[in-house]
C-alpha cells in the first residue's frame, strides 16, 4: 500500500505541465524530494522516468535552485542512481549531497564513471584518487612514464573554492573585514546557518569553532542570548545580539551578531539566516539621540517584499491542494488549505498595510490633494454595521454639518479610515452600541469612536502592543493591537495624532 501511494504521487508529479519555466522548476524540485525518499519502495519503472525527467531538465533550471534541492537531501540515504545525476552537475550543485553520502564501492565507482572534471577532483580528495586497472602483461619494454601532472587538490582546497563559488553568488554583501595584525584574531566574519539553527558556512574567521555551532538555542555561557532564539521562532530579522565564543582560541570573547531569514525563491520554503558578526559588545544607543533613526521607505519595503514572496507562494499551493488542481483531495485536506489561505491572505493585507505606510513615507508632505471625508465615512460605516452586525453589536455614524475636508491622500484617508473601523468593531460584544461622530475642530477633523467595553481595562500602553489581545473575541486583523499599532502609525505618518480616553478612541486629523 504505501508503494501503490508512493508510485501515485510520482505519478502525479511527472504528470505536471511544464511549459513555463517556473512550473519546470517546481516539477523538478519535487521529483529531486519524491525520488530521495523513495527507499526502494517506488516502481522501477517510475524511478527511471523521474530520474529522466531530472538529468533531462536539469539545464533549464537555475543552479542556485539545483544547488538548493541538493542541500534539502544531503545527508540522506539517498539513491544511488540520484547521486549518479547529481554527480554530472556543477561542483556547487553536488558537492553539497556527495560530501554527505556514504557511498558503497559499486556506488563510488558509478559517480565516478558520471563525475563532470569538478566533481571527479572533490570525490578524489574525499575518498582517494581512483584505483588504476589492473596492469596487462606485456612483453615490450614499459612505456616512459607519463609528464608530470599537477597532485590533485587537497579537501582545504575545495572548501576554499567552494566558499569562494558562494561568495560571488548574486547577492548584496557587507564589506570585508580589515586585515587584522599578526597574531591577532578576526573583528569580523559573515556566516550563514541552515532551517535547523546549525552554522553551515563562515567566510573570514576560522571555521572549525563555529560550524555546527546553533543560533537557535540560547546559551548565555557560550552562545547567542535570547534576542536571537526568539527571533528564529519566528522567522524575523535580529541585529546588535550577544554571541560569547569562550575563553581560548583567536574567536574567544564577546560577538555582536546580526542575521537575517533566507527563503528559497522557488516555493517560499525557510532555508535559514544569513548575516554578520563583529568583535565586541552592541554599541549603546547614543544619549543624545531621542529615538532611533527610521529605516528607510526602500529598505523597508524591501523587507516586505521578503514577507511577501513566501506568503504568495504559500497562498499559491494551499489552492492548489483546495481547488484539487493536481488530482482529488481529501475533505479535511481541503478545509485546512482553506483556512491556510485565509490566515496567508491576511498576512498578506497587513504586509501590503506595511508596505502603503512605506511608500507614503516617500511621498513629500504638504503634496496630497485634500479628501472629503463625510462621503468615505458614509461607505464605511455600512460596510461596518454590517460587520458589526455578524457579532451582535449595532452602530451609527453621526457627521456633523460642515466641511470634513482633511489635508490626506484619498488612498491615505480610505486605509486609515478602514483599520481603524476594522480593529474597534472587531472588538465590540454582542449588544454593544459603538457610535461614530465626526467634526472640525481647531483645524482639525476629529473621528471618534466609543471604546468597547472589551478594551476599558486595558492602558494605552497594552492597547497599542502589537502581541496584545482580547482573546477569542477579537476579530481584527491580526489582532486590534497589531491593527491600532498599525493605526498610529499612519495617522502620525499622516501628521495627526491618535487619542485613547475612558470612553472613546478618537483619530485627529488634519485639516485642509
Amino acid at each position: 500500500m504505501a508503494r501503490v501511494r508512493f508510485d501515485d504521487r510520482l505519478a502525479t508529479v511527472l504528470a505536471q505541465p511544464a511549459e513555463q519555466a517556473h512550473d519546470r522548476n517546481v516539477r523538478w524540485r519535487q521529483l529531486v524530494d519524491l525520488v530521495a525518499r523513495s527507499n526502494g519502495d517506488a516502481d522501477p519503472a517510475f524511478l527511471e522516468r523521474a530520474l529522466s525527467v531530472i538529468v533531462g531538465d536539469r539545464s533549464g533550471v537555475p543552479e542556485h535552485l539545483r544547488a538548493a534541492a541538493a542541500r534539502a537531501i544531503a545527508g540522506q540515504p539517498v539513491p544511488g542512481a540520484l547521486l549518479v545525476a547529481f554527480a554530472s552537475d556543477t561542483l556547487a550543485v553536488a558537492a553539497p549531497l556527495l560530501a554527505g553520502a556514504d557511498l558503497k564501492p559499486d556506488t563510488l565507482a558509478a559517480v565516478r564513471s558520471a563525475a563532470s572534471p569538478e566533481v571527479a577532483q572533490l570525490l578524489a580528495s574525499l575518498h582517494g584518487p581512483a584505483e588504476a586497472p589492473p596492469p596487462v602483461a606485456r612483453s615490450e619494454p614499459p612505456p616512459p612514464p607519463p609528464p608530470p601532472v599537477a597532485p590533485e587538490p587537497s579537501i582545504s582546497d575545495v572548501v576554499a573554492r567552494l566558499d569562494r563559488a558562494r561568495t560571488a553568488r548574486a547577492r548584496p554583501r557587507p564589506a570585508p573585514a580589515a586585515p587584522q595584525p599578526a597574531g591577532e584574531g578576526p573583528a569580523l566574519f559573515r556566516w550563514e546557518c541552515s532551517a535547523s539553527g546549525e552554522i553551515d558556512w563562515v567566510d573570514g574567521a576560522p571555521r572549525g569553532p563555529l560550524i555546527g555551532r546553533s543560533i537557535a538555542v540560547a546559551d548565555p555561557d557560550e552562545g547567542v542570548d535570547d534576542c536571537v532564539e526568539r527571533a528564529f521562532a519566528i522567522r524575523a530579522p535580529f541585529r546588535d545580539c550577544l554571541l560569547e565564543l569562550g575563553d581560548d582560541g583567536r574567536l574567544a570573547g564577546h560577538w555582536t551578531i546580526s542575521g537575517a531569514p533566507a527563503f528559497a525563491p522557488a516555493d517560499g520554503r525557510f532555508v535559514g539566516y544569513r548575516g554578520i558578526a563583529r568583535r565586541g559588545d552592541p554599541a549603546p544607543a547614543p544619549a543624545a539621540a531621542a529615538s532611533p533613526a527610521p529605516a528607510s521607505s526602500d529598505t523597508l519595503r524591501e523587507m516586505i517584499h521578503e514577507i511577501k514572496t513566501p506568503l504568495n507562494a504559500i497562498i499559491g499551493f494551499a489552492e492548489i491542494i483546495d481547488g484539487q488542481y493536481f488530482g482529488p483531495a481529501h475533505r479535511r485536506y481541503r478545509e485546512r488549505a482553506a483556512e491556510i489561505v485565509t490566515n496567508a491572505k491576511t498576512l498578506l493585507e497587513a504586509a501590503n498595510d506595511l508596505d502603503f505606510v512605506a511608500r507614503a513615507q516617500s511621498v513629500p508632505a504638504g503634496t496630497a490633494a485634500a479628501t472629503d471625508l463625510a462621503p468615505l465615512l458614509t461607505r464605511l460605516a455600512t460596510t461596518l454595521t454590517e460587520q458589526a452586525a455578524k457579532s451582535g453589536a449595532t452602530l451609527d455614524l453621526d457627521l456633523a454639518p460642515g466641511s470634513l475636508a482633511c489635508a490626506l491622500d484619498a488612498l491615505l484617508s480610505e486605509r486609515l479610515l478602514a483599520r481603524f473601523g476594522d480593529a474597534v468593531v472587531g472588538a465590540a460584544s454582542p449588544g454593544e452600541h459603538l457610535l461614530v461622530r465626526a467634526r472640525a475642530e481647531d483645524g482639525r477633523i476629529a473621528i471618534a469612536v466609543t471604546r468597547p467595553r472589551a478594551t476599558v481595562l486595558a492602558a494605552r500602553e497594552d492597547l497599542l502592543d502589537p502581541e496584545f489581545s482580547i482573546g477569542q473575541a477579537d476579530r481584527a486583523l491580526l489582532g486590534i493591537g497589531f491593527s491600532l499599532r498599525l493605526v498610529t502609525g499612519l495617522v502620525e505618518l499622516a501628521g495627526g495624532a491618535f487619542v485613547i480616553d475612558d470612553e472613546r478612541f478618537t483619530l485627529l486629523l488634519p485639516a485642509a
